[in-house]
């Protein structure tokens, strides 16, 4: 069993880097793309909600820190969600004409995802020097609790990839989804105390998988580690079924691909 994890690994390994090769191939920039793609679209949100007071108390230099880190591990779950679809996508010519393991493309997703999670930490730590803002002694589970994000976003993800496959409705309504879900966490606001959003933040998964590791890259305990728990375990049920439904359906969604 260890000795098929670690070939599987490998693989994907090698496939992220054969496919990253041909995606930045022809760009000056790279993978900065990724930090630009953070940059230039949590500038002007965190700008706009500074302005009309959605961090709370905060200042604004503590707003931004806290707005920036919280699009990060928004993002950093979002990437895991939509990756192995976007890598599989690229090999789909591979896919109908090479026979290897799926799921090593669900390993090339999670390696873009980490990869761009490194990135992204280095805005953090920018962040963070630039506003004066003293690392807390949490920091070390913030940096544990990334792969627990990547697991999250696998485990919603895997059931895209094959569907994605068939019908392109997903493909194209999942930028709408994110738009959507983006702001049914406390992401770039302070959680009311109460009214509608209260309670839409309080049964969210994606306030505790979001929130809690934010507080512990830039401030500290955020009193919600337990549900922390609770939503990771929640989400690793969801990833054993995504996993069994991904076995089946990819196989499937593979004989539909236009063969060349």
């Amino acid at each position: 069993m260890f000795a098929r994890a670690h070939a599987l690994v490998r693989l994907g390994w090698l496939l992220f880097l054969r496919d990253f090769r041909l995606r930045f191939r022809q760009t000056y920039l790279g993978s900065l793309w990724a930090i630009g793609r953070v940059l230039f679209t949590g500038a002007p949100l965190i700008l706009v909600g500074s302005h009309f007071g959605l961090g709370g108390e905060r200042s604004p230099q503590s707003y931004a820190v806290f707005a920036l880190a919280g699009l990060i591990t928004w993002q950093v779950f979002w990437d895991a969600v939509v990756s192995p679809q976007w890598v599989a996508r690229r090999m789909r010519k591979m896919l109908t004409e090479v026979a290897f393991p799926l799921e090593a493309v669900l390993v090339a997703g999670c390696c873009y995802v980490l990869f761009h999670a490194a990135l992204y930490l280095v805005l953090v730590a920018a962040a963070l020097a630039v506003f004066q803002v003293a690392p807390p002694l949490t920091l070390p589970l913030g940096l544990l609790a990334v792969p627990a994000l990547v697991f999250a976003g696998v485990a919603v993800g895997m059931f895209f990839v094959p569907l994605t496959f068939v019908y392109l409705d997903f493909r194209y309504g999942l930028p709408f989804l994110s738009t959507v879900l983006l702001w049914t966490a406390p992401i770039f606001y302070v959680s009311p105390e109460r009214g509608l959003l209260h309670e839409l933040n309080k049964w969210n998964p994606l306030t505790y998988l979001i929130d809690t590791p934010r507080h512990w890259l830039i401030a500290g305990p955020s009193g919600h580690e337990v549900m922390f728990v609770v939503c990771v375990g929640g989400f690793a049920v969801l990833f054993a079924a995504g996993l069994r439904f991904y076995r089946r359906a990819m196989p499937l969604a593979i004989e539909r691909l236009p063969q060349r």
